[in-house]
């Protein structure tokens, strides 16, 4: 990448915890940036970032984009929204981390694991999915290509860390609360207590029961590996601060054998097979990782073709190697 001409980049959501692990993450990869906006709430005006030690004030969500070549949206869905409207509007290409309009139909979704054709790649905006998908999807699609799917059901286990440093210092605080016997503070960001506790929905619930996580979930999966793919999904908030969990029973299209699905995952790009005597990885163990941890995987007794295995991911982490990987080859399609 040192040989690119030097870009001049936004980044929205630059003091959040995914954009500070993209930043650290591009910097590491040496992507070509000549000048940085970082962009971040009215909270933080006045802050800097820092890149290759060189510190870049903070602006405001109003700053113009004019003259970008590029900006990369990992702000909250709502920020993230009006500002690549804006973007369309001042003609700057941007690529959407924050999930905002990864239900876009005329928005390309991409994972770039499981492949990105040029043509989406120099579409105005280009989207990558967030939250579990992204995990979820770079474990199915190789057992996907090789057997076919026919149906996946799949318990999401979501650490705190989903809600950003709001949601890490609202377990952090209720935690120490409960410690000293305190009245908790009041449940702003999840809206109810988490602390030792599981809060089985996430987000407003539509009138069949289904939560605004599992729709955006199956919505991903679908546009990801297949329209006909039937999905049922059960998304659950977890007392953790970091390190997402997934249990998942697959039927595959054609039987599969046991060892071919571990070999399987095993070379499959964003994968790492962690599965000593059945035991899988802990999700605390996935802290840190940019991979998805695939373990217990074993026979489904209940199905002739079906499959169980678990998934433990540092969401924030696995999306921001998938950033990094979507602002690398996007640059590579405009060559």
């Amino acid at each position: 990448m040192s040989g690119r001409p030097a870009l001049r980049v936004g980044l929205a959501g630059a003091t959040g915890t995914l954009g500070g692990e993209l930043l650290r993450l591009l910097e590491e990869r040496r992507f070509p940036i000549g000048e940085l906006l970082p962009i971040a709430s009215a909270e933080s005006r006045g802050s800097a970032v820092e890149l290759r030690g060189e510190p870049w004030d903070v602006a405001g969500s109003d700053a113009s984009l004019r003259g970008l070549d590029l900006i990369i949206l990992c702000a909250p869905p709502g920020p993230s929204l009006e500002l690549a409207r804006r973007a369309l509007h001042a003609e700057v290409p941007c690529l959407d981390l924050s999930g905002a309009l990864a239900g876009t139909p005329e928005v390309p979704l991409v994972v770039v694991d499981l492949g990105a054709t040029p043509e989406q790649l120099r579409a105005p905006i280009v989207a990558a999915p967030a939250g579990p998908a992204l995990a979820w999807a770079l474990a199915l699609a190789p057992l996907a290509a090789a057997a076919g799917l026919e149906r996946v059901v799949g318990t999401a286990l979501v650490a705190v860390s989903a809600g950003g440093r709001a949601g890490i210092e609202a377990l952090s605080q209720e935690s120490i609360a409960l410690f000293n016997q305190q009245d908790l503070p009041e449940p702003e960001v999840f809206g109810q207590p988490i602390a030792f506790d599981c809060l089985p929905s996430l987000g407003e619930a539509d009138e069949e029961g289904a939560s605004a996580h599992e729709r955006a979930l199956v919505r991903d999966l679908r546009a990801l590996l297949g329209d006909a793919l039937r999905v049922g999904v059960t998304s659950v908030r977890v007392p953790t601060f970091t390190g997402d969990g997934a249990i998942l029973a697959i039927e595959t299209s054609r039987p599969l054998a046991l060892a071919d699905a571990r070999a399987l995952l095993a070379k499959a790009p964003g994968v790492s097979v962690v599965d000593e005597a059945g035991a899988g990885p802990s999700t605390r163990t996935s802290a840190g990782q940019e991979e998805v941890l695939v373990g217990r995987l074993r026979r489904d007794p209940s199905h002739e073709r079906g499959l169980l295995l678990w998934i433990a991911a540092d969401a924030l982490c696995v999306a921001a190697r998938n950033g990094a990987l979507l602002a690398e080859a996007w640059l590579a399609a405009r060559a």
